[in-house]
């Protein structure tokens, strides 16, 4: 049995090197994977050793990621031999990172979900990992809750930046879910330990504040240009209309006005986060680094 397992753990590495020793550069095709083994046969060949295992498809999955000509060749082997990869090596975080940037830029993003999300369950530690979930959601699928639901994931995740936290704030709000974003860092406040993140907290706990408030009202402004196409003057003409009961407080402290395209926003601090751009619009550029985009939201 032991010689049979070497043999063809034998054979499994001489077909690799012969692969990869081909001499005739100007006719090869591009580097494909020709067959994926089940994990488990996998172990057995490489006696038991899933780690080895692991790492010797991830190699083939490296270059498979490195081939120049990647894109005329397609990506569909891509995720099939991480998943292999990951269920001999649970804990490879790097490779769910890996193949769920690269998944997602060549409009694999089903794909890239499932591997981000196993990613979570296996390796809760790598913040990086439901952050590039968030990304997904917002960025190809406009689908803002679900982003601000990793990404709050993420910035609760020990080593996570602070900008995570913003872009939790950012996803919510653009979900219409600002008091989800209200209750994370009213939360996120009681956890803080020390001076300067509770000041960058009760900053964006102000900016969620005034998105809410601010969102009710321009829904009441809308149905204002619905009735007189302009307008209106000012703030307090949705109140004697009957469009709100009352005008809720700034939390900036200033006084709500309504701006040329119909926002309303403060005085004392006129910044809102834009309004999302359907998901369709958005360009899209094969390898597109997430990283670039992190405060897209914003």
């Amino acid at each position: 049995m032991l010689a049979t397992r070497l043999a063809l753990f034998v054979a499994f590495v001489g077909a690799t090197g012969l692969a990869a020793s081909r001499l005739s550069v100007e006719e090869e095709r591009p580097y494909d994977i020709e067959s994926i083994p089940r994990p488990g046969m996998l172990a057995w060949v490489f006696l038991g050793d899933r780690t080895l295992a692991a790492n010797l498809n991830w190699m083939r999955a490296v270059q498979y990621i490195g081939e120049g000509r990647a894109n005329e060749r397609g990506w569909s082997k891509l995720y099939p031999i991480v998943d292999v990869v990951t269920d001999l090596d649970p804990g490879h975080g790097y490779a769910y990172q890996v193949a769920g940037t690269i998944l997602g830029s060549v409009d694999r993003v089903e794909e890239s979900n499932r591997i981000l999300e196993k990613g979570i369950r296996n390796v809760p530690d790598r913040y990086i990992l439901p952050y590039l979930r968030a990304f997904n959601a917002f960025y190809y699928d406009g689908d803002w809750t679900t982003a601000g639901r990793y990404a709050a994931v993420a910035a609760r995740t020990p080593g996570a930046p602070p900008h995570v936290r913003q872009n939790v704030l950012a996803y919510y709000v653009k979900g219409h879910r600002a008091d989800a974003a209200i209750a994370f860092l009213e939360q996120s406040l009681l956890e803080a330990k020390d001076p300067d993140t509770r000041k960058a907290v009760e900053s964006q706990l102000k900016q969620a504040y005034l998105e809410r408030n601010a969102a009710r009202l321009d829904e009441a402004v809308e149905r204002w240009r619905e009735l007189y196409v302009v307008g209106p003057l000012v703030i307090e003409q949705l109140v004697a209309t009957g469009l709100v009961d009352e005008i809720p407080p700034d939390p900036a402290g200033g006084r709500w006005y309504v701006d040329a395209g119909g926002r309303v926003r403060s005085t004392a601090h006129p910044y809102r986060f834009a309004r999302p751009e359907p998901a369709a619009r958005r360009p899209h550029e094969p390898g597109l680094d997430p990283a670039r985009y992190g405060d897209y939201a914003r």
